[in-house]
């Protein structure tokens, strides 16, 4: 089965910070992320994942009785947006709880949902 997992969390503080200290972040981070990898292609070595630029760069579009809206956002009521994605192939629902639950995203305030993808 094929599952997407979505990497929810809070960017309101890390996109004011100044480019230095979100490089400094990001290194002190990137061995968590690293042994991640390393774990998801033991599961799948096909196993695809992409972070997400930041909110201030999406753009929402909307058809109302035929025409085209376009906003910038997402501007949801909540503080948590999707912050990167990964698709990965693997036995049952368990395994996917076991490798999100090692996402260091999901740890402190983030949240990983899992969804199986259609076929």
């Amino acid at each position: 089965m094929k599952y997407a997992l979505l990497i929810y969390g809070d960017d309101s503080a890390w996109v004011d910070l100044p480019d230095e200290e979100r490089a400094a972040l990001r290194a002190a981070e990137m061995p968590k992320w690293v042994a991640l990898f390393e774990e998801l292609r033991k599961a799948d070595p096909s196993v695809s994942g992409s972070e997400l630029s930041g909110r201030n760069t999406a753009k929402v579009v909307r058809v109302r009785d035929g025409e085209r809206i376009v906003t910038d956002g997402p501007f949801a009521e909540t503080k948590e947006i999707v912050g990167g994605v990964f698709r990965i192939e693997l036995p049952d629902l368990d395994e996917a709880i076991r490798l999100a639950a090692l996402i260091p995203a999901a740890h402190g305030s983030g949240a990983i949902e899992i969804r199986p993808v259609v076929q």
